[in-house]
């Protein structure tokens, strides 16, 4: 069935259009598109690329006309409709990059026509020969995705994973996406007061490798990065398995430089699933000897079970001279050095409460400057990669 792409409209427009069109609609929110570095096509299967995309006036009109510049360049038989004032200078610019149209308003009668008429005209037997004549350009692009993970619960793993999100985000906007994966009682909608209209729930939910109808189940944060959220019910990913973590995960590989996993305490299916497509494992540990003792057999265990990735960086949280361990003696418990310690910081949970990761607010502080560090090392970690082995080819069409 022919679908088209709102680009820069939310679910309750898409339904309002699909009811005008008779077609399927999928709406991609103005913020997922913001940054220059946003694409429309990167990670995209070309069986699932939409027919028609409308370019709302949401977005502003250097962004439009660059994406669809990007989408004509490999997939001329896409037709692209531009929303905005009708003007002699807009509209030539706007075919210049392919977009066949240009109207007023979303809600104008003859952009809906147009709309339906353009699905109508899109046979599926039609698609199928225009595909085979379309060749697929290939796009640089390199993925790197950490797993923060403990054998502890109450660590500060969340606290981490958010604000790493928003330090890599301020070096890749938009290039990140942090997933809820403590299918349970994950919290990140809580600590980054989020309101998703979609969650991971949607996203298991689907039958099909659909790298497009994914890409809508994110959420924007403010700070320049994306979010799957965790379902609301504790229950809703009982049935989960593990193959189906690991095909989200390559999903969002293949449109995100950096995929941040936050996991649930201890070692279960998903978090194993999550280490299997991991190139960084982010071991949080705080300064008390139980948590170290676990910490130290999960390292143990995941080495045995070849599931530790090489690059490995283990995190103390809540460091604090007052629990009579030394660095040094955290290191001799575990069996392996620490690479970043975090103080104890009064700021961050209230920043937590607030809803407000400290990285957003603060700018300085010993917490900031220490997950600054983390994701320094993740991102030296990762161009290094990049450098040795060469851009990693991904086929878009």
């Amino acid at each position: 069935m022919s679908i088209a792409l709102i680009v820069g409209a939310d679910d309750e427009e898409a339904a309002r259009v699909a009811g005008a069109v008779g077609y399927r609609i999928v709406a991609l929110s103005a913020e997922s598109v913001a940054a220059e570095t946003a694409s429309l096509l990167r990670g995209l299967d070309p069986a699932s690329l939409p027919e028609t995309i409308v370019f709302t006036s949401l977005v502003p009109i250097p962004r439009s006309l660059a994406m669809a510049a990007e989408v004509h360049a490999v997939r001329p038989d896409i037709d692209m409709v531009l929303i905005s004032a009708v003007e002699k200078q807009i509209m030539l610019d706007a075919m210049r990059v392919g977009i066949r149209d240009v109207g007023p308003s979303l809600d104008d009668p003859a952009v809906l026509a147009g709309i339906r008429d353009r699905l109508d005209a899109r046979a599926d037997t039609t698609r199928q020969q225009t595909l085979k004549a379309v060749p697929q350009a290939p796009v640089d692009f390199s993925s790197r995705t950490m797993t923060v993970l403990s054998p502890k619960g109450g660590v500060g793993k969340t606290s981490i994973s958010s604000n790493l999100a928003v330090a890599l985000a301020q070096q890749s906007p938009m290039e990140v996406v942090l997933v809820d994966l403590d299918l349970q009682f994950g919290d990140l909608t809580t600590v980054l007061d989020l309101k998703p209209t979609h969650t991971l729930q949607d996203a298991f939910g689907l039958t099909s490798r659909d790298n497009l109808l994914l890409k809508t189940y994110l959420t924007v944060h403010s700070a320049g990065f994306y979010v799957l959220c965790g379902a609301e019910s504790p229950a809703a990913n009982d049935k989960v398995t593990g193959e189906q973590v690991v095909q989200l995960i390559r999903q969002l590989q293949d449109q995100f430089r950096y995929v941040i996993l936050d996991t649930a305490a201890g070692l279960d299916e998903t978090t194993l699933a999550a280490l299997e497509c991991s190139d960084d494992a982010v071991i949080v540990t705080t300064m008390d000897v139980a948590c170290l003792r676990s910490v130290q057999k999960e390292m143990e265990l995941l080495g045995t079970l070849g599931l530790l990735p090489a690059s490995r960086h283990v995190v103390v949280n809540f460091a604090d001279k007052s629990s009579g361990l030394r660095i040094k003696d955290v290191e001799a418990v575990i069996g392996a050095p620490v690479d970043v310690v975090l103080p104890r910081s009064k700021e961050l949970p209230l920043a937590s409460n607030r809803g407000v990761p400290l990285m957003v607010t603060a700018k300085s502080g010993p917490f900031v400057k220490s997950v600054k560090s983390l994701a320094k090392r993740i991102f030296d970690r990762a161009r290094a990669a990049e450098q040795k082995r060469g851009h990693r080819r991904l086929d878009v069409a």
